[in-house]
């Protein structure tokens, strides 16, 4: 019977340490983010206008590693924080897929994300909350270089019968 439990314990060891290094492996494939990112940002506002904006992302490693953390900042003209948004992104190696959870202190809303890595872009879909009520997300980042990226989301509060195209985008820029 010890040998058995042993052999349980050894064996759960090393099913639990397979799954965190496939977890930190996948992460590693998004590790572009790591870093300080300026933001130059055009958002649709709710009257159907667009409206330019500048923020700050900053954006770690959390956890000893198995997750990242995006601390999302938008700036007046100032540079004074107006909002405040974060993301943290872990990778699930089961689903070959990145769950990501934003939440945006503050203010209601939260939106859990589903997203992979194809053709060179991270693609995501979500689902969530906000002040305006239920809706749908499906958003990419792309144009991916080393000090540089873009973003562009849909939003959908209907369930996806209609989508407002360009509901945010940006383009980052590599501080740090």
């Amino acid at each position: 019977m010890k040998h058995l439990k042993t052999t349980l314990l050894l064996l759960t060891l090393f099913i639990l340490s397979h799954l965190l290094n496939a977890q930190s492996e996948g992460l590693k494939k998004i590790d572009f983010f790591i870093g300080e990112w300026s933001i130059e940002s055009v958002d649709i506002l709710p009257n159907g206008t667009y409206q330019k904006s500048k923020a700050k992302s900053i954006v770690k490693y959390i956890l000893d590693g198995y997750a990242i953390q995006d601390d999302f900042l938008s700036l007046d003209k100032n540079n004074n924080i107006v909002f405040r948004g974060t993301s943290i992104r872990s990778y699930n190696p089961r689903t070959n897929k990145y769950q990501i959870v934003w939440i945006m202190p503050g203010y209601k809303g939260i939106t859990d994300i589903s997203a992979e890595l194809k053709d060179g872009k991270l693609v995501s879909t979500g689902k969530g909350y906000d002040y305006q009520g239920d809706f749908l997300e499906r958003f990419e980042y792309y144009d991916i270089k080393n000090d540089s990226y873009k973003f562009k989301m849909d939003r959908s509060y209907d369930n996806g019968k209609t989508w407002i195209e360009n509901f945010g985008r940006f383009t980052a820029t590599r501080i740090k």
